[in-house]
């Protein structure tokens, strides 16, 4: 008798009636249909129908997942991967739909070698063989060889992923290959010496990575290497591989192509062991050359609004000519003569437009400078390497209309620091005088009595100098010359002192405190208004190189170097400086004083004194560098011209180039005079000498070489004077209390400017607070 007929004869035959006897709720619990059950069958001849029956009327039914199809599933690590023998990769595998979303979809593993390589239900592979491929424990290491491991469901498979199984890699060495094919070229040393491995921007190497293992080379057998370029701007790399292959190049191989001038290093890894890195050099720029208008000389004429294209020439140290190259374009004076949005900003043109939106004129140069061009470059103990062009082009901005061209000028005084018997109450201000028709402005309250004013090169602010920083509650004010109406914001207090120079870029501002405990410096961060502290007592003149990447320093016979790539440099000088300018093309920077022959130069590119100093009849009190090129001097009774010749420096050596200097020394005519400062017009036409002990201004024609002075009416002697960008007037606080209006074309003073002074009433002058009127002693024109 079958099984169904057994089943109809026994006694739980009964099952239906005795179920429906039971009259089991569909919610019943297992427990309760269980026990029901259990009271109408003996458990020896029903038990197998018991679990059916209670599975039946469970607390819910029993359901089927449907698992979709997916588009397709991704393995990872994907392509390659290599493995020492008995080594473990973990492998997963994401199934994905048609739109790239991720899919739940149980997969399954495969290797196709499974000698060499078994992978585990759960994606872990053993580059041998599992103990268990459900419950993997123990990888046992099986043989050198290559296997394909691939994710799989539903009859769709990923794209395999190569494993090579290798014996462990001890070390990798990464050589150049000396590829006759197109478009490779051999490295060279770049013209730099023994040990370097370059090549010119743009051109390409082969390199070739080994592994080796106790000696042995294993490169046949462990796949494709990885490559790194520690700076992808110096030099990018790709790798030929199985699926990446290169013309003429090898697995194992790799194609280095220079950009950017400058040092990287590049090496190889394979199975978690790196190459020892090899230093690559994009062959460094040796000379930049500037043209205008197909002319290495200037000026450049342009009117106002107008443009001028400016074209580099970049050679490289094995004589290419280079393009590209991320050079940094300045301009000394970007009010009038703009290269960029950002003042001392990267350009990789082959030409920058220079734009001219006011009045007046300035010097343009372009510079390989750190950290943008010749990156990480070090040759002997310099560690940052900047290239100077052999020129600056000087560019003069004539009006293109007959409208005049107006500005702000900004008065103020130190007087409320100075009044016997006057220690409290005594506010300053600062007033606005418009120069159409030189009329003085609302007030501009300070928060404290300002010891300096100086613009930044843009226009848009000036800083103001504060004594003492009294515990931190004091420090440098910030005046919005852009704002509508001027305004000046709260203290940066964390640098207190005298403002002594703000970078072409407008970014950095030097301050010296000498009043406080310690004596330092100041480095300012005009972006974020942090600041950074130099332990440098007594600095009494700064200035910034025209890229804005080095300041000298300068205080008695110490010439401090300050840069944000390299740590500070103090230099001794055989004689005190008083006041130090750059060349307009950055190579030089020149020191009033630092040699007893009068006026010193030295090398930017590493700070090196030139070979010979320049003798003057004194020291000078000021120096400044001109838009021409040349150096201007105050040296009383005349002033000195000096102009230098500049020679690159010669390979091996790219630092430091070497300068000649001639002199003329040009006699003012006025006899003894005690310079306080010394303007210089942004055409470069006219040098402005401040005296402290006469009632004139004295005048130098730059380009005539004549002399002449401009007396100030009411014999008042000048404190401090400011020149307009278009240089036709020069405004002068002057010891009777008024701003003094010289119009420089007639060589005239044309008319004195009445401060208004406070009173209760009405608080308007430069001091509140106080029963007399304080003197105009600080003034800048906005630029």
């Amino acid at each position: 008798m079958g099984p169904r007929n057994l089943l109809k004869n026994h006694p739980a035959s009964r099952l239906n009636s005795s179920a429906r006897m039971l009259a089991l709720p569909t919610t019943a619990t297992h427990r309760e249909c269980k026990s029901r059950v259990a009271s109408l069958f003996t458990a020896t001849t029903i038990f197998f129908l018991v679990a059916g029956l209670c599975g039946c009327h469970g607390t819910s039914a029993t359901r089927t997942t449907e698992f979709p199809v997916p588009a397709n599933i991704v393995l990872s690590p994907a392509e390659i991967v290599s493995l020492d023998i008995g080594a473990i990769q973990s492998f997963t595998a994401t199934p994905q739909n048609a739109q790239k979303a991720a899919i739940t979809e149980p997969v399954s593993f495969a290797s196709t070698n499974t000698a060499v390589v078994t992978i585990a239900d759960n994606g872990l592979a053993c580059a041998g063989s599992w103990d268990s491929l459900s419950n993997p424990q123990i990888c046992t290491p099986g043989r050198v060889g290559v296997a394909q491991v691939t994710a799989n469901t539903k009859g769709v498979s990923s794209p395999p992923t190569i494993v090579y199984v290798h014996q462990h890699v001890d070390s990798i060495t990464v050589t150049s290959v000396n590829a006759t094919l197109k478009d490779f070229t051999s490295p060279t040393d770049c013209g730099l010496g023994a040990g370097v491995v370059g090549l010119s921007k743009d051109q390409s190497a082969a390199f070739q990575a080994a592994a080796f293992s106790r000696g042995v080379d294993i490169t046949s057998t462990v796949g494709t290497f990885t490559w790194q370029s520690l700076n992808g701007n110096v030099a990018a790399i790709i790798s030929a591989s199985l699926s990446n292959p290169i013309t003429g190049l090898l697995p194992g191989q790799a194609k280095v192509t220079a950009h950017t001038p400058g040092t990287t290093s590049i090496f190889a890894s394979v199975s978690n062991v790196n190459s020892m890195p090899v230093d690559f050099t994009t062959c460094p720029v040796q000379s930049i050359t500037l043209t205008a208008n197909g002319s290495i000389t200037g000026p450049i004429v342009v009117k106002k609004g107008a443009s001028t294209p400016i074209t580099p020439t970049v050679v490289d140290t094995q004589g290419n000519t280079i393009t590209g190259i991320p050079l940094t374009w300045c301009s000394s004076d970007p009010a009038s003569v703009s290269v960029g949005s950002n003042n001392c900003s990267t350009n990789t043109g082959t030409s920058v437009s220079a734009s001219t939106p006011l009045i007046g004129g300035g010097s343009v140069m372009a510079s390989c400078t750190p950290p943008n061009c010749n990156i990480g470059l070090q040759i002997g103990p310099q560690t940052v390497l900047p290239i100077y062009p052999q020129n600056a082009l000087q560019v003069v901005v004539t009006p293109g209309t007959s409208t005049a061209q107006t500005t702000l000028v900004f008065v103020s005084t130190t007087d409320c620091d100075h009044m016997p018997g006057i220690t409290t109450g005594c506010h300053t201000a600062v007033l606005p005088i418009e120069t159409s028709k030189n009329t003085v402005g609302s007030p501009i309250s300070l928060p404290a009595t300002p010891n300096s004013l100086l613009f930044n090169r843009q226009g848009t602010k000036a800083f103001l100098g504060t004594n003492s920083g009294l515990f931190g509650t004091r420090g440098l004010m910030v005046l919005n010359a852009s704002g509508s109406p001027p305004s000046v914001s709260a203290f940066i207090k964390a640098a207190p002192g005298k403002v002594l120079a703000v970078a072409p870029d407008g970014n950095h501002v030097i301050v010296s405190d000498t009043a406080d405990t310690p004596k330092q410096v100041f480095v300012v961060d005009t972006s974020s208004n942090t600041t950074v502290s130099l332990q440098i007592a007594g600095a009494t003149a700064a200035d910034f190189s025209p890229d804005s990447l080095k300041a000298y320093i300068l205080a008695g016979d110490t010439l401090h170097v300050y840069s944000a790539l390299e740590s500070l440099k103090s230099i001794a000088l055989s004689a005190a400086a008083r006041d130090v300018s750059f060349l307009s093309n950055g190579g030089f920077a020149y020191l009033a004083g630092g040699d007893p022959a009068g006026v010193s130069a030295r090398a930017v590119c590493d700070d090196s004194a030139a070979s010979s100093p320049v003798n003057t009849p004194t020291t000078p009190p000021f120096i400044r560098g001109l838009p021409d090129g040349n150096v201007l001097a105050v040296d009383a009774p005349g002033v000195d011209l000096i102009t230098p010749t500049t020679t690159p420096a010669t390979l091996p050596d790219l630092c430091p180039p070497s300068v000649n200097n001639t002199i003329e020394s040009f006699n003012l005519g006025q006899g003894s005079f005690v310079a306080s400062q010394l303007l210089v017009s942004s055409d470069g036409a006219r040098a402005y000498v401040i005296p402290s002990n006469l009632p004139s201004v004295l005048v130098f024609n730059i380009l005539s070489r004549t002399s002449f002075a401009v007396s100030m009416a009411g014999n008042a002697i000048p404190l401090q004077a400011t020149l307009t960008l278009d240089g036709n007037f020069l405004y002068v606080a002057a010891s009777d209390g008024t701003v003094h209006v010289l119009d420089t074309q007639t060589a005239a003073d044309v008319q004195q400017v009445t401060l208004p002074i406070s009173s209760e009433t009405q608080p308007n002058g430069l001091c509140t607070g106080v029963p007399v009127a304080c003197k105009p002693n600080l003034i800048a024109a906005r630029p």
